[in-house]
């Protein structure tokens, strides 16, 4: 029944998202015309701008857009865009490769490079190191996203010229591996950090109470090892809220993802949303946009289903404390 509930919960979001989004650029004060074609609205003449509303269907009432709206959503089509005039669907399928592989690579390496941190936390037995282990990660991943990408282009792009400074593949030698290896390295490493201190702190908190539980005293009494008792008995039952905590920073992460893609002018989904804005190619916003909140909702989906095959006791809609 709760299982039920929270994707019932979900489906009414996506329908809110949707609406919002539907709503949002016909609010706006101005002439629509404008906003959809820029300074060239104020050369046409009345029956121009009449055809062109006639085109994207503003010339109809809004309940009757409304429902060629989510009509065409049903269908998978997202219009136009204004801008590039090409269907707004063809052009995220074109970018969304490029944000899914910095995306996914920054949370691999946080939630890796994270945990292996909080459980060097746990392991060392100096309070001073452990000390400068929280503030060193903290403070690094408290400094703003673009001014980490921008610094790590002035450092290692201009002026060592280990990696290049814009783009996900090589101009002269096309799409290879290696060129788009060295592409990525500076934007991952910039959502990487961005993204590390929460995955560490989480990770920290669960630790030391799972390392507080009586299972972990009894592994002790019987001489296990404190590296063992921390990967074996403490580490499968912190993970659990990892997982929770994955759901809770997509969204954060893509939105890091709009900043270091512009930064590095990298051809993603964040890269195709600054371009539509400064555009103001609002089918292509939308568009994005709706990827965006609809990419949120099935990450805590999917969080949700993965608790619940780690966590027997939320199997069948239990609480972990019933």
């Amino acid at each position: 029944m709760k299982r039920g509930a929270r994707l019932l919960g979900y489906v009414v979001i996506l329908w809110l998202a949707a609406t919002a989004n539907f709503l949002l650029p016909r609010l706006l004060p101005g002439d629509p015309i404008e906003f959809l074609i820029g300074e060239e609205s104020n050369r046409l003449t009345d029956k121009q701008k009449s055809a062109v509303m006639a085109q994207f269907g503003l010339d109809q009432p809004l309940l009757v857009q409304y429902g060629h709206y989510l009509s065409g959503l049903a269908r998978l089509d997202l219009g136009n865009s204004v801008a590039q005039g090409m269907p707004v669907l063809t052009l995220i399928a074109r970018r969304l490769p490029w944000t899914l592989l910095l995306v996914g690579s920054g949370i691999l390496l946080a939630f890796l490079l994270g945990f292996a941190l909080a459980c060097l936390f746990h392991w060392v037995k100096s309070s001073r190191t452990s000390s400068l282990l929280m503030c060193s990660v903290v403070f690094f991943g408290s400094l703003p996203a673009f001014w980490v990408g921008m610094l790590a282009i002035a450092l290692f792009a201009l002026k060592l010229g280990w990696l290049p400074s814009y783009g996900a593949t090589d101009i002269e030698r096309g799409t290879t591996f290696i060129g788009v290896l060295r592409h990525a390295l500076l934007p991952v490493a910039a959502l990487t950090l961005g993204y590390l201190p929460a995955v560490f702190l989480v990770a920290r908190a669960a630790l030391e109470e799972a390392l507080g539980e009586g299972y972990v005293a009894l592994a002790r009494s019987h001489g296990a090892r404190p590296i063992r008792v921390l990967l074996r008995q403490a580490t499968p039952i912190a993970i659990l809220p990892l997982v929770n905590q994955f759901a809770m920073q997509f969204g954060v992460l893509l939105g890091g993802a709009v900043i270091i893609e512009t930064v590095f002018a990298y051809p993603g989904l964040g890269l195709l949303l600054y371009e539509g804005i400064l555009a103001l190619d609002f089918p292509l916003v939308q568009g994005v946009f709706l990827l965006l909140v609809f990419s949120m909702v099935l990450a805590n989906i999917g969080a949700d289903l993965v608790q619940s095959r780690l966590d027997p006791r939320l199997r069948g809609g239990l609480e972990p404390n019933s």
